[in-house]
């Protein structure tokens, strides 16, 4: 379940899914006849809102942008691996000026839609770990405490 809890917050990775596929697995194990039917119908309601609903919100909340998704999130993480190297080859100093000579001018006009992408997306993740965690403690108090 907390592997799944972890996928929650990476925007690919079905982290509710694999909690309720836990929580699934462990029922059978122990025998579905001391779980309450109204657990399984919360836990997979849950799971269709943060899987299915997030997703439909994320594309809403970042439709409107000349920016994808993708480039959003992958342009800060190659950046800062790109001064990483750069630095290591060329030192601190010299790596990160020819990095941001070389690359920079290409991310300026684009910064402000990066941000505010970023911070949709950060807020979806939010949301989606809540329901993780929702999920988590309904089964820990239902199925664990049987």
């Amino acid at each position: 379940m907390f592997i799944g809890q972890l996928c929650t917050l990476a925007p690919n990775f079905y982290g509710t899914i694999i909690i309720l596929a836990a929580a699934c697995i462990y029922a059978s194990i122990i025998g579905f006849s001391t779980l309450p039917s109204w657990i399984i119908i919360v836990l997979a309601s849950l799971a269709i809102v943060a899987e299915i609903g997030m997703r439909g919100l994320r594309n809403y909340l970042t439709r409107g942008y000349n920016v994808s998704k993708t480039y959003s999130v992958n342009t800060p993480v190659c950046n800062l691996a790109g001064i990483i190297v750069a630095d290591a080859l060329l030192g601190s100093l010299i790596g990160l000026t020819i990095w941001e000579l070389v690359v920079g001018k290409a991310l300026v006009p684009y910064v402000e839609c990066i941000s505010k992408i970023l911070v949709r997306l950060m807020i979806l993740a939010v949301l989606r770990f809540i329901c993780g965690i929702i999920m988590i403690t309904i089964i820990c108090k239902y199925l664990l405490y049987v």
